[in-house]
């Protein structure tokens, strides 16, 4: 039975007991699996007794931050001694900041997240440059081993050249930002593109640069014109 039942369901500890039970019972046998983490949405239910507040009242985000990360916790502590554990790759990511918001027409500090792959025999590093969560999954592949054909629009981390800038895609509202190194390039609805600097947290009015303008604008409109007509796979 679970634990506690709140508006967006079973709490992190339940969602992540049942995953665990799910894993071991795949044996040897390869899985994929995907645990999606509710604790930390509004209006920020979680069980009592299982952290030391970090204010009041209870039902803050942070400390529901601090509950989904108790939860994650000994979810990993019962992995770590898992059969599993020596032949699974887990990632942990955000999908956006907690409060994405700001007069800017793209707030690209607030989608600054993380992301952890974590597993038995990944050394330990820190990818300096600008990526997207689109680029964590080809990364996957890569660690496994996988000389693979794929038609995800990301890039391997482990395999970028050395004057590879990096790039990310970011939606605010009807904003669309695609950011290479520090230029980004800003589509709005009926409105001209724009190209700016990232510099020092802000956006400063830069020269056109038309390249990155037709770029930005193709990873804007691809994945519905490749969902639309089923092309987003591989020929036969």
């Amino acid at each position: 039975m679970p634990v506690f039942h709140g508006s967006w369901g079973v709490s992190d500890e339940d969602l992540f007991s049942r995953a665990h039970k799910e894993f071991v019972a795949h044996g040897d046998e390869p899985f994929f699996a995907l645990v999606f983490s509710s604790s930390n949405h509004s209006p920020y239910e979680f069980p009592d007794g299982r952290i030391d507040l970090y204010e009041q009242p209870a039902n803050t985000v942070n400390n529901a931050v601090k509950y989904a990360d108790y939860a994650l916790g000994r979810f990993f502590e019962k992995a770590r001694k898992a059969p599993y554990w020596n032949n699974t790759l887990f990632l942990v990511v955000a999908d956006h900041d907690t409060r994405v918001y700001g007069d800017s027409l793209v707030p690209i500090e607030h989608f600054h997240i993380p992301a952890l792959i974590i597993g038995p025999g990944v050394a330990p590093a820190r990818y300096p440059k600008v990526a997207s969560q689109i680029d964590l999954a080809p990364t996957l592949l890569s660690l496994m081993g996988l000389q693979t054909e794929h038609p995800m629009q990301g890039h391997d981390l482990l395999r970028t050249s050395d004057d590879y800038p990096g790039r990310a895609i970011m939606q605010y509202g009807n904003n669309h930002a695609y950011m290479v190194g520090d230029q980004v390039a800003i589509h709005r609805p009926s409105k001209k593109p724009e190209v700016f600097s990232y510099r020092q947290g802000k956006l400063v009015a830069a020269e056109t640069n038309p390249e990155l303008v037709k770029d930005a604008l193709a990873h804007a409109l691809w994945p519905s014109i490749a969902y639309r007509e089923k092309r987003y796979h591989l020929d036969n």
